[in-house]
């Protein structure tokens, strides 16, 4: 036993853990972690992505030499603690500041043998009880999530304008002037006063399609907005259409010279947030409107809002992570400050 302790407790080995451990937080730092395989190939190239997969720099904090490395960390602290006893037992500031030491070592190594980390895709009225691990494997939860809605919320709302643009009067100069901008909504009529024209706006279509039936809406994803719009002069108008991407397209009859462009303003996202519910046995048993930096937490889960897909308004993303490390890492921290404080105050007096 003896020898054993002695050998733990070399600072030899303590060194070397010391620089072992500081390459592994500067590879875990500098390579991403989690990345799909083909990315580290493009990053690294075929040979170096290989060797990346192979030593697991793709997921350093949870590798089985990482493991290790926290594991003889902490042997080797409570060699030496048990070695020194007599002494440490005389500056117990000391002997606390191996014990944060310990703490910070445990936790390391429970984190990469037991947390567990991926995302949660939903659609609204959608339950699950299992998530996608960053691997891409699937990691199954002792409940499920249901997400009974997911909302976007805006600064302010997106806005419809339509300008009235004029060619010049003069041939030799190219071009055209902007008479009037006016911001309009579908359902409504608009009026111009440059141009004494009232158009009346009919239909708004997020992503304009032609389909068998005619205009259509391909989805809510602002991809091609487009307007229908009758121009109001006495007659009954034909229904044309408006193109945000396509302001050359001219929809509008021409009036004298006089084209009109639609212009799309998109809102400014403020917030995406959805609400969830926890399911156990077909039971609800707590539901949470979680968004971005505002988690919602349940037997050691943690649901964090991450992203959302603008072509289904109805798609979350949730990120899911579950970490028991984290109430021994807290612990050694504090123990660590308390027990340096401690050691310092007994130097001074």
């Amino acid at each position: 036993m003896t020898r054993l302790i002695n050998l733990f407790s070399s600072v030899k080995l303590f060194l070397t853990l010391s620089a072992l451990m500081l390459a592994a937080f500067l590879l875990g730092g500098v390579i991403p972690q989690g990345e799909a395989p083909q990315a580290y190939q493009e990053m690294f190239g075929r040979v170096g992505g290989v060797w990346v997969l192979n030593l697991r720099l793709n997921g350093v904090f949870s590798s089985s030499w990482f493991l290790a490395l926290m594991c003889g960390g902490a042997l080797n602290i409570l060699a030496c603690t048990v070695k020194q006893w007599k002494l440490l037992k005389l500056r117990p500031g000391v002997f606390i500041s191996h014990l944060a030491v310990m703490l910070m070592f445990i936790g390391g190594a429970v984190h990469g043998l037991f947390s567990v980390r991926g995302t949660l895709a939903l659609e609204a009225g959608q339950a699950k009880g299992e998530f996608a691990g960053d691997a891409g494997e699937p990691v199954a939860m002792p409940f499920e999530i249901l997400l009974k809605d997911f909302q976007i919320r805006y600064w302010d709302a997106e806005k419809h304008v339509i300008h009235a643009l004029k060619k010049r009067e003069d041939p030799g100069q190219d071009g055209e002037d902007l008479l009037e901008s006016v911001e309009v909504e579908p359902g409504k009529d608009a009026h111009f006063n440059s141009t004494s024209a009232e158009l009346s706006i009919i239909k708004f279509y997020p992503n304009f399609s032609i389909g068998s039936s005619g205009p259509v809406t391909v989805n809510e994803a602002r991809e091609n907005p487009a307007l229908t719009l009758r121009l109001k002069d006495g007659k009954a108008g034909k229904t044309s259409y408006l193109f945000a991407n396509h302001p050359d397209f001219h929809g509008v009859p021409d009036m004298g010279g006089i084209r009109y462009v639609y212009e799309y303003r998109p809102g400014r996202i403020k917030q995406f947030e959805s609400r969830i519910a926890v399911l156990e046995g077909g039971v609800e048993k707590m539901e949470k409107l979680i968004s971005v930096n505002s988690p919602a937490g349940y037997k050691g889960y943690r649901f964090y809002q991450s992203g959302y897909d603008a072509k289904n308004l109805n798609f979350s993303s949730i990120q899911v992570s579950k970490d028991p490390s984290v109430a021994l890492i807290y612990a050694g921290f504090a123990a660590l400050m308390i027990g340096l404080s401690w050691a310092f105050w007994k130097e001074m007096k």
